[in-house]
């Protein structure tokens, strides 16, 4: 092989190595962002869990108000229920800013 010939080839193998750097760093940063995405979606889903998880709650106790208030005084009953819902409630955000 001649000089020119290795030189050549060194020129390409040098071209490549950039290009195989470069493809390198853009899957790099697609990687880090798609950690980044996985990481946020898994943040909402547990929120999400949080919040049925709390509807659930709140439906039980409507269920259970429900069943009450057809025998009690519903009025008040269903006022007292309401305040203990609203109460529990306060407690829970505040355990959640916690």
């Amino acid at each position: 092989m001649t000089a020119e010939s290795l030189n050549n080839e060194l020129n390409n193998l040098e071209r490549r190595i950039k290009l195989i750097i470069s493809e390198q760093v853009k899957l790099k940063n697609e990687v880090e962002m798609y950690q980044n995405e996985n990481h946020q979606l898994r943040e909402k889903i547990g929120q999400k869990e949080h919040e049925l998880n709390n509807f659930q709650n709140k439906f039980k106790l409507n269920q259970i108000a429900d069943n009450a208030i057809e025998s009690a005084n519903s009025d008040e009953l269903k006022e007292l229920l309401n305040n203990y819902i609203n109460e529990i409630d306060k407690c829970i955000l505040h355990l959640s800013e916690a």
